[in-house]
């Protein structure tokens, strides 16, 4: 394996980790803003109450995300088998 190969296979795992975190971390924190703006306005200041929310939106985004990222993750490894002999060699 050669170190340009190595780094590109780094570059790809990192890519891809990122496209699949990519929508949990964006639910999360829209989740997150929202819930906060609505603490401020009603001064309720309870840890719990953001909590739940996020969950039921990580569900949610699950639910609906769930094939894209099967997807992303069987081109990944499709790249990853057309490396192999390359790796190996």
């Amino acid at each position: 394996m050669t170190p340009e190969l190595a780094l590109d296979l780094a570059y790809m795992v990192m890519i891809t980790a990122a496209k699949i975190s990519a929508p949990f971390m964006l639910a999360a924190v829209v989740t997150g803003v929202l819930i906060n703006i609505i603490q401020t306005v009603t001064q309720i200041k309870d840890m719990s109450l953001t909590f739940i929310p996020k969950l039921m939106v990580s569900a949610v985004v699950t639910g609906f995300s769930l094939p894209w990222i099967i997807n992303v993750m069987v081109g990944f490894f499709h790249y990853i088998f057309q490396l192999f002999p390359q790796m190996v060699a």
